[in-house]
């Protein structure tokens, strides 16, 4: 039998995280698995795709000829146009890889599965954590009870940021932005993947399985949204709930873990490096290594074989959505005070780091407590907040 025909793809967004695409393109055309027959961008990209450059969609679709129409389209722009342009490319008949956050409201998630199964296309999220076998299987040792029971699913995230990462774009750092939601938090941007792996892991999948989302968003960066948050989701089961510990103000660029442990063991996994460590109730430790599947990839094999399940659908991402509409419900994150952060470096290179930090965000994860219950000097209970999915009804 000869092999499929490469799946034709188009990328909405060259810049930014759509340079990333552009190299995993360039490898599945050169494996013969997809091909590139079109970029939309609202400025002029590279000079060796100017003569597949269009300035919207609606102008490449009706610009190209039917052999080379798109049948993907990857979407990697800001986030408050993930949404209309997804739509689109849905009523266009074209299958959709987006970006995460895939939404900016839990309301849109819902339009947007509709939109897909009134077309009979499928929207793949690009959580990159998803294509990590690593994810998987803490997930099914939490569903097996392999290390016991588990309370807790404990996520860790110390990450340094500088100005000019907030001002890479006008969006950059914002909640909102001319009326509409942007959310680019730590904790729904930059750290969403290892937000939606404790999920995962946790087995929340959908709305009705979270009962509250607590809430601790400060900031250390001058910027609107949260830099150094805590989030606690808790079950609406008798599962694991979900513990955060976030901040782009460690100072630091650790690889971000998410971790299970109970009477029979601990389990990290390191999921950027697709790494973990398991520890059993002897004390014996295992390094493992976990296998990779390239989101793009498995996209293609299920436009070509329905029967090939996606890795990351939109449906699986509820629950995350869910917990964006929890950020983005409460009140807007408060400062962190200038007597608790300190800057490093000059100009657009300077980046702050919040007093004790690291501390901080270990003491958080062991107790499952919001920062300003831990006695930290710049913690403040009025940044605490609780709500609940009923909250968004």
């Amino acid at each position: 039998m000869s092999a499929p025909a490469p799946v034709r793809v188009a990328l909405i967004g060259t810049r930014g995280y759509g340079t990333s695409h552009l190299r995993n393109l360039a490898r599945l055309e050169q494996e013969g698995i997809a091909r590139l027959v079109g970029v939309v961008d609202v400025v002029d990209p590279p000079e060796e795709l100017r003569g597949l450059h269009h300035r919207s969609l609606a102008a490449l679709l009706e610009a190209t000829r039917p052999q080379d129409r798109p049948e993907v389209v990857a979407i990697a722009t800001p986030i408050d146009t993930h949404v209309p342009l997804a739509l689109e490319a849905l009523a266009a008949g074209l299958d959709v890889y987006l970006e995460k956050p895939p939404v900016p409201a839990l309301e849109d998630h819902r339009t947007l599965l509709e939109a897909a199964e009134r077309a009979g296309r499928s929207v793949q999220v690009g959580f990159q954590a998803r294509g990590g076998a690593g994810v998987d299987l803490l997930a099914d040792e939490v569903a097996t009870g392999a290390l016991g029971e588990i309370a807790e699913v404990t996520v860790h995230g110390a990450w340094q940021r500088d100005r000019a990462y907030y001002r890479r774009s006008a969006w950059a750092g914002r909640r909102r932005m001319q009326g509409r939601r942007v959310a680019d938090g730590v904790a729904t941007n930059p750290l969403a993947h290892a937000v939606h792996a404790g999920l995962v892991i946790a087995g929340i999948e959908r709305t009705r399985d979270i009962a509250s989302v607590t809430c601790e968003l400060r900031r250390a960066h001058d910027i609107e949204a949260d830099d150094t948050t805590f989030l606690r989701i808790d079950p609406t089961g008798d599962g694991p709930a979900v513990v955060c510990a976030l901040s782009t103000a460690s100072g630091r660029q650790d690889p971000a873990w998410v971790q299970i442990a109970g009477s029979g063991g601990e389990h990290r996994l390191w999921y950027t490096d697709d790494r973990s460590r398991r520890r059993g109730a002897g004390g014996a430790v295992e390094e493992l290594v976990h296998e990779r599947a390239d989101l793009m990839e498995n996209l293609t094999a299920h436009v070509r074989d329905r029967s090939v399940p996606l890795i990351s659908p939109l449906a699986s991402t509820a629950a995350f959505s869910t917990v964006l509409e929890a950020i983005q419900s409460v009140p807007d994150p408060l400062p962190i005070d200038a007597e608790s952060v300190d800057w490093h470096g000059e100009g657009e290179q300077a980046f702050p780091i919040v007093e004790g930090i690291t501390e901080v965000l270990r003491r958080a994860l062991e107790t499952g407590r919001p920062f300003s219950e831990l006695g930290v000097r710049w913690a403040r209970e009025d940044a605490v907040h609780t709500w609940t999915p009923l909250a968004a009804h």
